[in-house]
C-alpha cells in the first residue's frame, strides 16, 4: 500500500486503463489490434546476445485471447518469460482475460530476444510482429532506453 490506501497493482492498473481512454494524439507509441490494446513497447540496451522487452497490453473484448509469439529481424528467436529465471521453459503463451491488465517490466513477464544481430543501444528503435491467438498479427515499434519513457 502507498500513502493514498491503494495498493501498488491498483495504481498499476488505474495507469493502464488510463492509456486506454487517451485520445490517440497523445499515445501515438501504442497499437491496437483487433480488441488488444498495446502500450509503449521498449527494451533496455544491451551488448549481449540477449535482450528483453516489454509493453503493456489489455483485451478489449469479450472473449479470451492470448499472445502466442513474437518475431524480429534483429534476433533469431523470441521467447515469452514469466520472469528472469532461464532455467525455466518459456512460456507457450501469455493469456489475455477481457478486462484484466498485462504488465511487462525487468525481473518480471517480458519478451527475451535470443541471438541479437548487434547489441542494442540507447536511441535505437526496431520491429517485432506479434502474434495473437484470435487477434492475428500486429507490427510494433519497440524503443531502446533506460526506462518507459526516455
Amino acid at each position: 500500500m502507498d500513502e493514498t490506501g491503494y495498493s501498488v497493482s491498483m495504481n498499476r492498473r488505474a495507469l493502464i486503463l488510463a492509456f486506454i481512454g487517451l485520445p490517440t494524439a497523445a499515445r501515438a507509441h501504442s497499437y491496437k489490434q483487433g480488441s488488444i490494446a498495446i502500450g509503449h513497447a521498449w527494451a533496455l540496451p544491451s551488448q549481449q546476445s540477449d535482450a528483453q522487452v516489454f509493453f503493456p497490453l489489455v483485451n478489449n473484448g469479450k472473449e479470451a485471447d492470448a499472445l502466442v509469439g513474437a518475431r524480429s529481424n534483429v534476433c533469431t528467436l523470441i521467447e515469452l518469460r514469466r520472469n528472469n529465471r532461464y532455467d525455466d521453459p518459456p512460456l507457450t503463451a501469455m493469456p489475455l482475460d477481457p478486462g484484466k491488465p498485462v504488465a511487462m517490466r525487468p525481473t518480471a513477464r517480458h519478451l527475451r530476444l535470443m541471438g541479437l544481430s548487434a547489441p542494442l543501444t540507447e536511441g535505437q528503435r526496431f520491429t517485432i510482429i506479434l502474434d495473437f491467438l484470435n487477434g492475428g498479427e500486429t507490427e510494433v515499434e519497440v524503443y531502446v532506453e533506460q526506462a518507459p519513457g526516455d
